[in-house]
């Protein structure tokens, strides 16, 4: 929600600033977009941390390297 609000809020300065012809305010939207880019957490949880039975073909591929 949070990355839909700051994206929102920068499309609109980034409008803003053609409507008013005052290239600042682009400026301040595509920081915004930069900001909300880089603070949107990834909540995907994978297999392992559902705490399944099976696990991921990388965490067996990890696991069969230390048994050689």
């Amino acid at each position: 929600m949070k990355l839909f609000l700051l994206l929102s809020a920068a499309a609109a300065c980034v409008a803003l600033s053609f409507v008013w012809r005052e290239p600042w305010i682009g400026g301040v939207g595509l920081l915004v977009a930069f900001v909300a880019m880089f603070t949107d957490r990834d909540d995907v949880r994978t297999d392992d941390e559902r705490a399944s039975y099976e696990t991921t073909k990388a965490v067996r591929n990890m696991r069969a390297r230390d048994r050689l």
